[in-house]
């Protein structure tokens, strides 16, 4: 997935959420299209990803629905996630990491940070991040080194907001966001310090708050809006 089309699906990700479309309410990638000013191509692959992620649900005929979702069904899939990664965060402290894994970890983290670092005003803030924030995710889950973590997650990678790195966004209010991938980013870069020095216990807590904080830090952060 483009970083344009990530930047789509993180905006109607959260207008999901936010519950700016109704339960059983039809969504098209036209009407998407049509709404964030963009082509039908990143509308159609962000509301693909939303069916796999499990927020919205085919209609038997053309579109999509938004599927019932209870706050207990979210905060419960992202416990459930918190608790598998900060395992494998653990694990992979413990069991020490392959230099190659060492070496991608902190390619991610520069990909970020580049990103957040940029002055030009047209990049592709949320993209640009979001593709890093999975890889960083997606390395530790499946390097840790203990394949039943990563089995246990598949179990529920279908279910709202349990997606590995999963970010939501306002289609505005970039300065926020700027501040919040920030504060995301710092995590990674402690996670990945513990996880070299072997700090078990810093590398669990500080991935399981970082996995927590999927719908917590945008309310943290509007006074920053």
């Amino acid at each position: 997935m483009s970083s344009h089309e990530q930047r789509v699906l993180a905006i109607v990700r959260r207008k999901v959420v936010n519950g700016d479309y109704a339960p059983d309410e039809r969504i098209s990638e036209v009407a998407i299209a049509e709404e964030l000013g963009v082509s039908r191509t990143p509308a159609r692959t962000a509301l693909a990803a939303l069916e796999a992620e499990g927020l919205i649900e085919k209609r038997q005929g053309r579109g999509y629905t938004v599927r019932p979702i209870s706050p207990d069904m979210v905060s419960n899939a992202i416990a459930v996630r918190a608790a598998l990664e900060a395992l494998a965060a653990r694990t992979m402290a413990e069991n020490g990491m392959s230099a190659d894994t060492e070496a991608r970890l902190a390619a991610c983290i520069a990909r970020s940070a580049a990103v957040l670092e940029s002055e030009d005003p047209d990049v592709d803030l949320m993209g640009g991040y979001q593709e890093a924030n999975v890889e960083f995710h997606e390395i530790i889950m499946s390097e840790c080194g203990n394949d039943l973590i990563a089995h246990a997650y598949e179990r529920i990678r279908h279910m709202p907001f349990a997606a590995l790195g999963t970010l939501a966004f306002e289609r505005t209010l970039q300065r926020r966001d700027r501040i919040r991938l920030t504060v995301g980013h710092s995590q990674h870069v402690i996670i990945l310090e513990a996880m070299r020095q072997r700090d078990t216990a810093r590398a669990e807590a500080m991935m399981r708050e970082h996995s927590l904080a999927t719908l917590n830090y945008s309310d943290l952060f509007v006074a920053a809006s």
